[in-house]
């Protein structure tokens, strides 16, 4: 992982767990100055790193003691006042203690899955509970945002070698888009066909929130289904991932998925700036849904 643009405004928070009779609760929140419910962040100080930052914010907005911090995902978004911003978060199990208000938060409230989605003021912290509630649940559970790479001219007018294609206009435009669209998605990795028109469709996304491309040949036009699907169960189990490979290469593991029997809702299509959300436990894919390019 890279440090995200210095011009934006770095933070980093938490979500704290405990087990509850039935099912697992999780805190929140309320902020008396801006009157919003939402999860333990805070600005990272200067020299301090974001996970230092994450385990002070929970300590000085909650009060509660925990163990054993695991990163949940980077989040990148632009704030009401137009700024960028990047979160870093990580999920840890209460061990006890109190909430005492403070200076920052005046009200803490423990709740499960269900109702603290329905609580949070920010769809970005909603997405940040959800994935937590995943990790929770199970801990090699993840999700892959397996993406077609954006619109890149026409091959037949292209007269150098392939892989250095670029993305057309259209396709810059969507490369922007995916980045607004997956913008409050935690994320912990980007992997990436090393074809050009592949890197340069995350890379707005990659850069806004300081998370590295991993350039694979296994993810490139002439790779297979059964190495994509190989990463998945391996490199890939536990993670919040990006993926984007090529047309030919995501049509085969959507139909190797479809013969297997998983579940997957929508289309069977992969268009270019399109993506199929995969729900993953232990690496094997358990279902999946087609989102529309942008």
């Amino acid at each position: 992982m890279i440090d995200p643009p210095s011009a934006s405004i770095w933070a980093a928070g938490g979500v704290l767990f405990r087990r509850g009779e039935e099912d697992p609760e999780f805190l929140v929140v309320h902020r008396e100055r801006y009157d919003d419910w939402s999860l333990p962040k805070g600005k990272v100080e200067r020299k301090e790193s974001f996970y230092d930052a994450a385990m002070r914010e929970l300590d000085e907005e909650t009060g509660y003691t925990f163990r054993r911090p695991r990163f949940i995902g980077t989040t990148g978004y632009e704030t009401p006042r137009g700024n960028a911003k990047v979160v870093r978060w990580w999920l840890v199990e209460s061990t006890g203690g109190s909430f005492v208000p403070n200076g920052e938060v005046d009200q803490a409230v423990w709740m499960s899955g269900d109702r603290v989605v329905e609580m949070l003021s920010y769809p970005g912290d909603r997405q940040v509970i959800r994935r937590a509630a995943g990790m929770v649940a199970a801990k090699r559970s993840g999700v892959i945002y397996l993406v077609r790479h954006a619109l890149a001219g026409v091959k037949a007018d292209w007269r150098k070698q392939d892989w250095l294609r670029p993305l057309d206009r259209d396709g810059v435009r969507q490369a922007k888009r995916l980045h607004h669209r997956l913008e409050t998605v935690p994320l912990t990795r980007i992997l990436s066909s090393h074809y050009r028109r592949c890197v340069d469709t995350v890379r707005p996304l990659a850069i806004a929130e300081g998370i590295e491309v991993e350039k694979l040949k296994e993810l490139g036009a002439k790779a297979d289904a059964d190495g994509v699907m190989a990463l998945f169960g391996t490199t890939l189990s536990g993670e919040s991932a990006v993926v984007c490979s090529h047309g030919e290469i995501i049509g085969d593991v959507i139909g190797k998925l479809a013969a297997d029997g998983v579940p997957l809702r929508g289309p069977r299509e992969w268009r270019k700036g399109s993506m199929w959300v995969l729900q993953t436990r232990k690496g094997t894919v358990r279902r999946g849904r087609y989102v529309e390019p942008i």
